[in-house]
């Protein structure tokens, strides 16, 4: 299969937008500014309290300050005149979102980005969240520069992996007060899917009618099962073995939503040898999720050999000796030259 490449006038503004999204967030943490919003102050009884007010989803939101005083006027003001001067940086970035859609970059279904959207603003991928999935790779396409085939990109599924031993310093304006109740400012018909033990927090989250779904992950430690907390989100992730390979010093991509969304996806090499190892867990009721899984993994592996050949080798090297093993199965019946690659990759010299 041949690989299809966008422009090069394509390539050269996703690299400006990863640029000025990777700027902007450096400065956001530089300056503390806090969250997208407006200040906005109550009288109780006499007394004036400050707010941040924010549009999340169909909805308002404010965020308490404190009581009015001379401190926190002249923060509001230094954190207001900081917003203004970015501004501009702002429009631009959403001025090269609408060329790269133009130019034919990848874009994620309009309910996926309303939910990323929501997730980047309330700093998950900051704190240490990475994108995986259907919808990491998806970002790979205007990362390395190519169009993937359509039927690879189709889905609503939304995973995000969470390192717990990452340690979070916790920003009030950066974090809701629990992730679900964010998520239901994007789509008020979020509820928790629930777990099968009903003495388990959920670890999931739907719309009701609809496809659209976030799973929350993290990598098992031993032969755990039950979902772990992540106090931060007020959540919990469910563990799975060998995540920890594949979120490992991940990598930062921007979707192109808004005015560009910064997240951490894994290294794309890493990607490929876990979805192949992934499509050999996969009980036969889902051999249709195994086939997509290695149908990413080749068309990515096609894509790393013509132009990031050593990546393939250094991430097989990476990986853990019980990973290794169940590889080449998902691999031996294919014909296609990738396939045979990886598969030689894989049995060594």
């Amino acid at each position: 299969m041949a690989i299809e490449y966008l422009p090069e006038s394509v390539q050269t503004l996703y690299s400006e937008l990863l640029d000025q999204t990777i700027q902007t967030e450096a400065e956001a943490v530089a300056n503390r500014l806090p969250a997208p919003g407006s200040f906005v102050s109550k009288e109780v009884r006499g007394s004036t309290y400050w707010y941040l007010q924010r549009l999340e989803g169909q909805r308002k939101r404010q965020y308490f300050l404190g009581p009015d005083s001379p401190e926190l006027q002249r923060w509001m003001a230094q954190k207001k005149s900081l917003a203004e001067t970015m501004q501009p940086d702002a429009e631009r970035r959403a001025e090269l979102v609408s060329m790269l859609r133009a130019g034919g970059a990848a874009r994620l279904p309009a309910a996926v980005g309303r939910v990323l959207r929501l997730l980047t603003e309330i700093g998950v991928f900051r704190l240490g969240g990475v994108l995986v999935g259907t919808q990491a790779f998806v970002a790979y396409g205007n990362m390395l520069g190519v169009r993937f085939q359509g039927s690879n990109l189709r889905t609503q599924d939304l995973d995000i992996a969470q390192d717990r031993g990452i340690a979070v310093a916790l920003d009030p304006l950066a974090v809701p007060a629990a992730l679900e109740e964010a998520l239901r400012e994007a789509d008020s018909r979020f509820f928790a899917v629930p777990a099968l033990d009903p003495r388990s927090p959920s670890t999931a989250f739907k719309v009701r009618g609809r496809d659209l779904r976030v799973d929350l992950l993290t990598p098992a430690r031993g032969v755990e099962t039950r979902p772990v907390a992540l106090p931060y989100l007020k959540a919990a992730a469910q563990p799975l073995p060998h995540l920890g390979y594949l979120i490992d010093r991940p990598e930062q991509a921007v979707l192109c939503e808004a005015s560009g969304l910064l997240v951490k996806v894994p290294q794309p090499a890493r990607f490929v040898w876990h979805k192949l190892w992934a499509s050999t867990q996969r009980p036969a009721t889902d051999a249709a999720k195994s086939a997509k899984d290695r149908r990413q993994a080749l068309e990515l592996a096609e894509v790393l050999h013509a132009d990031r050949p050593r990546d393939l080798e250094a991430s097989w090297e990476a990986l853990p000796g019980s990973l290794r093993s169940r590889i080449p199965t998902s691999l031996e019946r294919l014909e296609e030259p990738t396939a045979q690659h990886l598969l030689g990759i894989a049995r060594g010299p």
